[in-house]
């Protein structure tokens, strides 16, 4: 199951905020939004996946086209808040600095 908001801050920024799993059943969903988001002409859009806890191929190739049609639209897109398992298949497959991942921050261990 995958949920997804998109909300847009001032005109200025768009931000589409997935939560559960992103897979070959849920991925059309979240291309739609995110091509919906990028056509929407703002200048910047932010994909967060803190709430993604499972991330699949499909969603690895809607992540990289959103990219690429961002690009060809002039819209600085960037992914937030990638955490374990989804982190992991970004960094191994290498798209941290295509898709300027910014990482999900540590967990405050109270020390």
């Amino acid at each position: 199951m995958l949920n997804i908001r998109h909300a847009a801050d001032d005109g200025q920024r768009a931000v589409v905020a997935a939560t559960g799993q992103v897979d070959l059943a849920t991925a059309p969903e979240l291309a739609a939004v995110l091509a919906e988001a990028i056509e929407s002409g703002t200048p910047e859009l932010v994909v967060d996946l803190r709430g993604v806890d499972f991330l699949d191929s499909a969603g690895i190739g809607v992540l990289v086209e959103a990219a690429r049609t961002a690009t060809a639209g002039h819209v600085a897109m960037s992914v937030h808040g990638a955490h374990g398992w989804v982190a992991r298949v970004l960094q191994i497959t290498g798209l941290e600095d295509y898709l300027r991942v910014v990482p999900h921050p540590p967990a405050d261990t109270g020390r």
